[in-house]
Formats: C-alpha cells, sequence, structure tokens
C-alpha cells in the first residue's frame, strides 16, 4: 500500500561536466529535475543564472525538421506498417550514434527540400495552367495578341455576358459605323469572347454602343504571337514542369526505406529535448552549475555510487511535511499490480501522504471484471488478443498497463466464465439441440439432469437471486477493505480515537445487523453487539457544540452512514445485472443462430448457424469489454476510493530515456 518514498536532492558541480553529468541522470533515469527553491534575485545568488536555452531551440528546431520529413513521406510514399508493427530493439550506443544522426538530419533535410521543390512546381504548373486557361477563348484568332492598332486603326479585344445577344451587338455596331471589323472568336458559360478592329475616330462610339450590351475589354498584355502559338509554347512548359514534378516525386519516394531511421533520430532529438528542458531549470555560474530534485528512496545509493566518478558535491534530505503537497508521487509496484496504474491515473494519483490503491485494487478489480465478464469463450479470446498484442509490439505507457491489465481481466473471466457454466453462453445446448444430438456432458459447463457432474457454482439465468447475494456481499467485502485502509491511515497518523469511533463504529454496526439476521449473540432478546454500535455512534458529536450541534451530528452520521455505506453495497448489484446482461445477449444470438439451421441439412445449418454465431459474440464481446471495464472502474472510483482515497499527486517525471519508436535494450 506504500508510495515510494522520495528525497530531495540538492547537487553543485563543475560547469564543465554539467552535459556529462546530464547524460548520466538521462541513463540511470532516477532523478526529476525541479526547478530550484531559490531566489534569483537575492544578492547571494547574484553570480548565478539560467542556463543559455540555444540547445533547446536547436533541439526543437531538429525535431520539427525530422517530424516534417516523415508527414512528407507519408504524403507521398505509401508505406506499410500498422499498428501491430514491432518495434526494432537497438542500444544505448545506437541510439546516441552522433555521426549516424547528422547524417540522417541531413536526409531529413534533403526530403524537406524536395517538398519544396515540388510545392514551387506545383505553383508553376498551377501558373501555367491559368495563362493557358486565359488564352483558351481565343484561339480561334489568327492574329497576333500583342496587335493594338496605330494611329487610324484601333484593335480591341473585348467580351460581353453570354446571356446577351451578339447578334444584336453586331448590328448595332455595324449600324454605328461601316468603318468596323467584328470577328468572333469564342464563347463559355459566362462570357462571349470578340474581337473588333475600326477606324480610330469611330472607336469611342463602338465601345460605347457596346456597352449598352455590357461590353468589357480584354487585357492581353506581355503576350506576342497568336493565342495558338501561346498555347503550344505553354504546353511544352507544362510538359516539363510535369517531368521534374514526377522526378521530384521520385526523388521523395527514394527515401522512404529511411523512415525506421528517421523515427530513431526523432527518438533520439526527444532524449535531446528532454536533457534540455532539464538544464533550463538548473542555475549555474562560470565555474559551476547548481541542480535541485526528487530522486526514489530506493534508488538513492546507486545514484551516489554514479556521482563518484564526477567532481561534485550533494545532499539528500527527506521533505519535511508541509512539502508534501509538492512531492511527485511513484507507485510502488510489481508485475501483478503495475497494470492497474492506468486504472489510478486515470482518476487521480495519491498525494504523497495517502495510500497506493494498485495492490488493494487489483484482486477486486480483476475478479469483478471476470465475474460480469463470466464467459470460458469471451475470457479466452481476450486473453489471447491481448497477450498477441503484448508479444507482438511491446507497447509502452498507459495503453501497455491496459493491455496487460485485460490479459489478466481475460483470464479472470475464462476461468469464472468455466465455473458459471458460460461458454458462448449456452452454445453448446443450443448447438447440439439443431443437430437434434444429446446435450454434452462437460463438468460446470453442461450438466444435464442425471449426468453425475457437479454444474455451474452460480447459475445467472437459472438463479439470479443468488448472484445478486454474492455480488452485494463480495461488495462488502471491498467496503470493509476500503475502511479498513482508512482505520489504519488514521491510526497512523495518531488519530485512534477517530478510527474506532468513525470507522469501527459501523464495523460494529455490520457484524450487529449480520447476527441479528442469523438470530444469535442476543442477550434477553435484545441484540447487544448492534446495540453497542449504535452507541459508538454517539461519539460522532464529539467535536459538536451544544446539544442541538450534538444531536444534529449524530443525525447526520447515521443517515450519511445508511445512505452511503448501504446505497455503496447496493450498486454491487451492477455485477449481477452485467452478468446477466452479457450471457442473455449472447443467449439471443444463439437462438437466431440455431433457427434457420433447425430445419436444414447439417452441411447448409451449420455455415448459417456459425456466421450469425460470428456476428452476434462478436458485438457481444466488444459491447461487454467496454460495459464491463465501465462499470468495474466505476465500483472502485465510486465505492471503494470513496472509502480511504485522498487525491491530488503529481507524477513524478525523472530525466530518463524515454522512446516512442525503439525499444532500448538493457546493457550487460
Amino acid at each position: 500500500m506504500a508510495i515510494v518514498k522520495m528525497k530531495r536532492l540538492r547537487l553543485m558541480g563543475m560547469r564543465s561536466e554539467r552535459e556529462s553529468l546530464l547524460h548520466l541522470l538521462q541513463k540511470l533515469g532516477c532523478v526529476e529535475v525541479d526547478e530550484p527553491a531559490i531566489d534569483l534575485s537575492d544578492p547571494q545568488w547574484a553570480a548565478v543564472g539560467k542556463p543559455d536555452g540555444q540547445g533547446l531551440a536547436t533541439a526543437r528546431e531538429q525535431s520539427n525538421l525530422l517530424n516534417q520529413a516523415l508527414n512528407v513521406l507519408a504524403r507521398h510514399v505509401s508505406l506499410k506498417g500498422g499498428l501491430l508493427r514491432p518495434r526494432p530493439r537497438l542500444s544505448r550506443k545506437e541510439l546516441f550514434d552522433q555521426d549516424s544522426y547528422r547524417r540522417w538530419l541531413d536526409t531529413a533535410q534533403a526530403i524537406v527540400d524536395g517538398e519544396r521543390e515540388l510545392a514551387n512546381l506545383t505553383a508553376e504548373q498551377g501558373k501555367l495552367q491559368t495563362q493557358k486557361a486565359a488564352l483558351a477563348p481565343w484561339l480561334s484568332l489568327d492574329v497576333p495578341l500583342e496587335l493594338s492598332g496605330d494611329e487610324n486603326i484601333a484593335v480591341i479585344f473585348g467580351t460581353i455576358p453570354a446571356r446577351a445577344d451578339y447578334a444584336a451587338m453586331e448590328a448595332a455596331v455595324a449600324q454605328a459605323s461601316d468603318l468596323t471589323s467584328l470577328t468572333y472568336a469564342s464563347a463559355d458559360r459566362d462570357l462571349q469572347y470578340f474581337l473588333l478592329i475600326c477606324h480610330s475616330d469611330v472607336e469611342e462610339l463602338c465601345c460605347e454602343t457596346m456597352r449598352e450590351f455590357g461590353f468589357s475589354r480584354s487585357n492581353l498584355r506581355g503576350w506576342t504571337g497568336t493565342a495558338a502559338d501561346n498555347d503550344r509554347q505553354l504546353d511544352n512548359q507544362l510538359a516539363v514542369v510535369a517531368q521534374k514534378m514526377d522526378e521530384a516525386k521520385e526523388h521523395i519516394a527514394s527515401f522512404a526505406p529511411h523512415r525506421d531511421a528517421l523515427r530513431l533520430c526523432l527518438d533520439r532529438v526527444a532524449q535531446d529535448i528532454a536533457r534540455e528542458e532539464a538544464k533550463g531549470r538548473l542555475v549555474d555560474s562560470e565555474c559551476a552549475f547548481y541542480l535541485e530534485g526528487w530522486v526514489p528512496d530506493p534508488d538513492v545509493e546507486a545514484l551516489g555510487q554514479a556521482l563518484r566518478g564526477y567532481v561534485c558535491a550533494w545532499d539528500i534530505r527527506a521533505p519535511e511535511r508541509e512539502e508534501y503537497p509538492t512531492v511527485p508521487v511513484k507507485l510502488k509496484s510489481n508485475r501483478l499490480t503495475e497494470p492497474l496504474t492506468t486504472i489510478t491515473t486515470m482518476y487521480s494519483l495519491p498525494a504523497y501522504d495517502g495510500v497506493d490503491p494498485n495492490g488493494l485494487m487489483m484482486p477486486f478489480y480483476v475478479f469483478f471484471f471476470g465475474f460480469m465478464f463470466a464467459d470460458l469463450g469471451y475470457g479466452l479470446i481476450l486473453a489471447a488478443v491481448t497477450a498477441f498484442i503484448q508479444w507482438r509490439i511491446r507497447p509502452k505507457g498507459g495503453f501497455g498497463q491496459l493491455v496487460r491489465l485485460m490479459i489478466m481481466c481475460g483470464i479472470s473471466s475464462a476461468v469464472i466464465g468455466l465455473l458459471t457454466g458460460g461458454f458462448f453462453s449456452d452454445f453448446l445446448v443450443q448447438f447440439t439441440g439443431m443437430l437434434g444430438l444429446p446435450q454434452p456432458v462437460i463438468p460446470f459447463l453442461s450438466a444435464p439432469e442425471g449426468s453425475g457432474v457437479p454444474g455451474p457454482l452460480l447459475n445467472v439465468m437459472g438463479d439470479p437471486m443468488s448472484v445478486l447475494v454474492f455480488s452485494l456481499v463480495v461488495g462488502l467485502v471491498q467496503i470493509v477493505v476500503g475502511m479498513a485502509v482508512k482505520f489504519w491511515m488514521l491510526c497512523r497518523d495518531g488519530k485512534v480515537l477517530d478510527a474506532v469511533l468513525d470507522v469501527g463504529s459501523w464495523w460494529v454496526i455490520f457484524v450487529g445487523i449480520a447476527l441479528f439476521a442469523l438470530g444469535i449473540g442476543n442477550v434477553s432478546g435484545y441484540p447487544v453487539v448492534l446495540i453497542v454500535g449504535c452507541l459508538m455512534l454517539l461519539g460522532q458529536a464529539r467535536g459538536a457544540k451544544g446539544i442541538g450541534g450534538k444531536l444534529g451530528a449524530v443525525i447526520g452520521a447515521v443517515y450519511n452512514g445508511v445512505t452511503g455505506y448501504f446505497g455503496d453495497i447496493l450498486s454491487y448489484s451492477r455485477l449481477m445485472v452485467m452478468m446477466l446482461a452479457g450471457s442473455v445477449i449472447g443467449q439471443v444470438f444463439n437462438i437466431l443462430a440455431a433457427m434457420p439451421g433447425s430445419g436444414l441439412p447439417p452441411a447448409l445449418g451449420i455455415p448459417i448457424f456459425f456466421i450469425i454465431f460470428l456476428l452476434g459474440h462478436s458485438f457481444n464481446i466488444g459491447l461487454n469489454v467496454i460495459g464491463t471495464y465501465v462499470h468495474t472502474s466505476r465500483l472502485q472510483y465510486l465505492e471503494f476510493f470513496k472509502q480511504f482515497y485522498q487525491e491530488g499527486g503529481r507524477p513524478w517525471r525523472p530525466l530518463e530515456i524515454n522512446t516512442k519508436y525503439v525499444d532500448i535494450e538493457e546493457e550487460k
């Protein structure tokens, strides 16, 4: 139940050894570098300051470069991979190999430059296509586009709306002056295009006439030669650009085999960023630096041994009680309890002076999940799938903890499912019944009357009340365990009287109720134990003033206790409800699968049965995994944790080697 004890580290060393020492701390992974508790404005610290942040800026730039390169590859190259792709294993030396790192940074830059070149070519292609589109309306005209007329002749390229009457405009222009020539070029959805050649003296008159039809001049400046000639030139230019774009794409695609190396570099630069961020929390001078942090007590000796190789001085002390709110929390876990960390952190880490709930919660969580999911087939599938994921990709962090937790829950579900007679609900009965075969005789799973083999220990379909009573009993057990932890915490803090009166009184009441229900322990017909427990509740008024205050305190304690404890116990009825729901839904799918096949030959009926069977039970497994996970977690958060849990801790975040794409092999 204990949380790992932390020690406060203060260290002063030579600035020349600062980088080497930070590398050491990162390798050890046992020190959280914290902001030092000093005031830099104090004259005593006038000679020190924060380290230069250029290293952090450089590392982040390199990280951005690598991410950009990987994103470029993802956009332009179809890369094989998948969620279940195992991570490469590397040594620490390979991870921090500087020559390889610089080489792959150059590769990343080449990839980014390649996409930049491709973007420029794309922009150029768009510009050429825009120019080609602007020339398209004039392709039928065999006149140079630079033709602008002279002192006597006016040449006008113009447009009118598509809805305008071109013939009417042509007639109007001809009527205005016979010194005109109007040539129709083309039309599109919006405009009609034409060329007007007229005498300079009537140019303004013609334009005024055409304005009645929506006339507008077209700007074709910068073009020489006919539209068709320019269009052919643009086609040639587009072909060259397209070829260059293909070459640029091929150049980018040629880097696809280096994706894993770039990911390795991304993991490497992540370590540099972490180290530089830690360095930013130090203070230093021209010749020395100062560091503060938190070290788990079990790692103090190993840290001391490693520091002896450096010219430095350090001090390690236990935190004062007033420092507890700032002390980071590390849960003391083993292989069985570590997977529960994802459940605890999703709620909130315990306070430093609180209790690690993982060990207390583990047997209940695994049992409750298995009880609600209770099916031999479902449990084996869940355990097998999650075990395969764990073997294949070795997931890290919260996802890895969840996977390992589901392995245990799957095994629990399989065992409890066997003992309670669940194997894809009543698959054996329905399948053999469809084929007209006698019910098989299998202990726990299928025990026909008179078979002589043991039946299910609990039958949720046949005797739900027994399952309900059992659910409430195991719920009471967990609540009592939570109360026991609270009792211990109060005694630990020297509050023995509070422990006896606030917690112990309800234990006496629970025992008194049980004895009264069994009809034992009565003296002269009076339930003595229950009466003693009720009298102990009077101690709830010890802190209240006045008769009214004391009476209110007792009434409040009784009300809160009855509604709280007994309400919490009733909440565990969801164990039976979820177990029943999964069994009923599974049974429904089995019945639906057996109905079509019962009147068909086995060669046809069996395939139909298993198609419906697989679809239905796949849905039921997915639905029940989610529902069971939610309800099991809810029982811990709302019923169990409320008995003793002190939240509010912050996670211990050491300077360590933490990779995403590769696994680091332990040095021998």
